[in-house]
């Protein structure tokens, strides 16, 4: 009885095994079934290699940039923003220079509100995007913040990223879920 029940149990993990080799192999093809085959596909001012990133009808892969930050294309009311994604991020976070591209005028927000970063306290403003597309993805009424200090880019944080269905990291991979 202890044999089968072995020999069950190692026939049942080369069944998951090859389940999910399957699986990782039908998600990493060549190009996605919305981008066209090979090259790149231009999006803003973000150029993905079709085997570096690629989207699905219900997931996006990413892949590292060099540094290690994992950044994308979305966009706020159909205006294109590109964003490094931040899981410590509490909340979307949007440079003036980007909350001005998308209809907010920073100069006038009220930067009443305090968040904790790694270079210190800084004012920001809270704000509400009306629609945020990530992929095929869109997201309604996402809590978010304008900064005052200029960034390089703004961060698609956890007020974004705990409305998907999940996302992980696998080596130099993000997959974002939906």
């Amino acid at each position: 009885m202890g044999t089968t029940l072995r020999n069950v149990f190692i026939l049942l993990v080369f069944a998951l095994l090859a389940t999910k080799g399957v699986e990782h192999f039908a998600n990493r093809g060549p190009s996605a079934p919305d981008e066209p085959a090979g090259g790149t596909a231009a999006q803003g001012n973000l150029a993905y290699q079709a085997d570096e990133a690629y989207a699905a009808h219900d997931q996006l892969v990413l892949t590292a940039s060099d540094n290690g930050h994992f950044t994308l294309e979305a966009s706020i009311d159909g205006t294109a923003i590109d964003f490094m994604v931040d899981t410590g991020a509490t909340t979307v976070v949007l440079s003036p220079q980007d909350a001005a591209r998308v209809g907010l005028s920073p100069d006038t927000l009220d930067y009443n509100a305090v968040f904790e970063t790694g270079n210190g306290r800084t004012p920001v403003a809270l704000v509400t995007l009306d629609r945020l597309t990530i992929g095929s993805l869109d997201l309604y009424d996402v809590p978010a913040a304008v900064i005052t200090k200029p960034m390089s880019m703004s961060l698609l944080g956890m007020s974004a990223l705990d409305q998907l269905a999940g996302y992980e990291v696998d080596g130099d991979q993000m997959i974002l879920r939906w």
